[in-house]
Protein backbone atom coordinates (compact mmCIF):
# COMPACT_ATOMS: atom_id res chain seq x y z
CA UNK A 1 0.00 0.00 0.00
CA UNK A 2 2.82 2.92 0.97
CA UNK A 3 4.82 1.93 -2.05
CA UNK A 4 1.54 2.44 -4.43
CA UNK A 5 1.02 6.23 -2.37
CA UNK A 6 4.87 7.30 -2.98
CA UNK A 7 4.78 5.84 -6.51
CA UNK A 8 1.31 7.78 -7.26
CA UNK A 9 3.42 11.15 -5.48
CA UNK A 10 6.36 10.58 -7.63
CA UNK A 11 4.28 10.36 -10.59
CA UNK A 12 1.86 13.33 -9.84
CA UNK A 13 5.34 15.28 -9.10
CA UNK A 14 6.66 14.36 -12.52
CA UNK A 15 3.97 15.19 -14.85
CA UNK A 16 3.41 18.48 -13.08
CA UNK A 17 0.35 17.64 -11.11
CA UNK A 18 1.85 18.84 -7.59
CA UNK A 19 3.06 22.86 -8.24
CA UNK A 20 4.63 24.74 -5.70
CA UNK A 21 3.83 28.49 -5.88
CA UNK A 22 6.48 30.78 -4.75
CA UNK A 23 4.98 34.06 -3.32
CA UNK A 24 6.60 37.56 -2.51
CA UNK A 25 8.51 37.87 0.53
CA UNK A 26 6.37 38.07 3.79
CA UNK A 27 7.29 41.55 5.90
CA UNK A 28 7.34 45.40 4.79
CA UNK A 29 5.85 47.00 1.38
CA UNK A 30 8.76 46.58 -1.53
CA UNK A 31 7.73 49.03 -4.60
CA UNK A 32 9.47 48.17 -7.42
CA UNK A 33 10.51 50.76 -10.01
CA UNK A 34 12.43 50.46 -13.18
CA UNK A 35 15.39 51.85 -10.82
CA UNK A 36 15.96 49.75 -8.15
CA UNK A 37 14.42 45.99 -9.79
CA UNK A 38 16.97 43.59 -10.74
CA UNK A 39 16.20 40.33 -12.24
CA UNK A 40 17.92 37.15 -13.48
CA UNK A 41 16.91 33.83 -14.86
CA UNK A 42 18.41 31.09 -13.00
CA UNK A 43 18.45 27.75 -15.10
CA UNK A 44 18.69 24.31 -13.32
CA UNK A 45 19.67 21.22 -15.04
CA UNK A 46 20.48 17.70 -13.65
CA UNK A 47 18.71 14.82 -13.66
CA UNK A 48 15.24 15.38 -12.35
CA UNK A 49 17.01 18.47 -10.50
CA UNK A 50 14.15 21.34 -11.58
CA UNK A 51 11.84 18.72 -9.65
CA UNK A 52 13.41 20.08 -6.05
CA UNK A 53 11.64 23.71 -6.17
CA UNK A 54 11.30 24.40 -2.14
CA UNK A 55 15.53 23.89 -1.81
CA UNK A 56 15.66 26.17 -4.77
CA UNK A 57 13.23 28.93 -3.54
CA UNK A 58 14.55 28.42 0.24
CA UNK A 59 18.34 29.14 -1.48
CA UNK A 60 17.67 31.96 -2.77
CA UNK A 61 14.96 33.35 -0.32
CA UNK A 62 18.46 33.65 2.22
CA UNK A 63 19.65 36.49 0.16
CA UNK A 64 17.41 39.32 1.74
CA UNK A 65 17.85 41.46 -1.25
CA UNK A 66 15.24 38.79 -3.25
CA UNK A 67 11.72 39.39 -3.57
CA UNK A 68 10.34 37.88 -5.57
CA UNK A 69 10.84 33.72 -6.92
CA UNK A 70 8.85 32.25 -9.73
CA UNK A 71 9.07 29.13 -11.52
CA UNK A 72 8.35 30.03 -15.01
CA UNK A 73 7.78 26.21 -16.20
CA UNK A 74 8.21 22.37 -15.37
CA UNK A 75 11.83 22.19 -17.08
CA UNK A 76 14.08 24.58 -14.58
CA UNK A 77 13.59 27.98 -15.46
CA UNK A 78 13.56 30.62 -12.74
CA UNK A 79 12.88 33.95 -12.46
CA UNK A 80 14.47 36.38 -9.46
CA UNK A 81 13.30 39.49 -8.93
CA UNK A 82 15.80 41.47 -6.28
CA UNK A 83 17.00 44.73 -5.51
CA UNK A 84 19.44 46.45 -7.81
CA UNK A 85 23.30 46.35 -6.74
CA UNK A 86 22.73 44.53 -4.26
CA UNK A 87 23.51 40.60 -5.59
CA UNK A 88 25.08 39.48 -8.78
CA UNK A 89 22.91 37.07 -10.86
CA UNK A 90 25.98 34.16 -10.67
CA UNK A 91 25.63 34.57 -6.36
CA UNK A 92 21.82 33.55 -6.80
CA UNK A 93 23.38 30.61 -9.28
CA UNK A 94 25.77 29.64 -7.02
CA UNK A 95 23.40 29.04 -4.16
CA UNK A 96 20.92 27.44 -6.16
CA UNK A 97 23.75 24.93 -7.09
CA UNK A 98 24.98 23.99 -3.75
CA UNK A 99 21.28 23.79 -2.44
CA UNK A 100 21.20 21.04 -4.90
CA UNK A 101 24.17 19.80 -4.47
CA UNK A 102 23.57 16.15 -3.49
CA UNK A 103 21.46 15.72 -6.90
CA UNK A 104 22.76 13.98 -9.95
CA UNK A 105 25.22 16.40 -11.42
CA UNK A 106 22.71 19.09 -10.53
CA UNK A 107 23.83 22.41 -12.56
CA UNK A 108 22.72 25.91 -11.94
CA UNK A 109 23.75 29.23 -14.33
CA UNK A 110 22.22 32.61 -15.17
CA UNK A 111 20.90 33.30 -18.68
Amino acid sequence: MMIRVRAGLVLAILSGAVTVLAEERPGPVWQADAHNVGHAIVQIGGRMCEYHRADVEEALRRFDAVRQVEFLNNHGTVLVRFEDGTVRPEQLAQAVERALAMGWGCKAWVE
